[in-house]
């Protein structure tokens, strides 16, 4: 069977880094695949279906919510969730109209397990 791929998307490395080490420690089933940007997430997405993506939300470009609205055209059975800090209650309505769920910074092992379930 092939792995599924969770897209990382966040302008932090360190944000990423945590990330990588959550599903290399503990979801190693999952191919890795990190951007540092919406424009490089969705050149990468370009040639890698992606099953999971997990989106910051303030970034610089585009946003996280504006990202996934392109992801979710092409990949419209992704799971895709926010991580943030915090989030205007606008922005989260919009993103929950959309289907994106949210992952309160900072992420942790738990959250993540808790997401595959539902994306199972």
């Amino acid at each position: 069977m092939d792995k599924k791929t969770v897209l990382i998307v966040d302008d932090s490395s360190l944000a990423r880094m945590m990330v990588r080490k959550i599903f290399a420690t503990s979801f190693k089933d999952w191919n890795l695949v990190e951007a540092k940007d919406g424009e490089e997430a969705l050149n990468l997405a370009a040639d890698t279906p992606v099953h999971l993506a997990l989106l910051d939300f303030n970034m610089p470009g585009m946003n996280g919510i504006e990202l996934a609205e392109k992801l979710l055209v092409k990949y419209p059975s992704a799971g895709v969730y926010l991580v943030t800090a915090n989030i205007q209650e606008r922005m989260h309505q919009r993103a929950e109209s959309m289907g994106i769920g949210f992952i309160k910074k900072p992420i942790a092992e738990n959250k993540i397990a808790d997401i595959l379930k539902q994306i199972a």
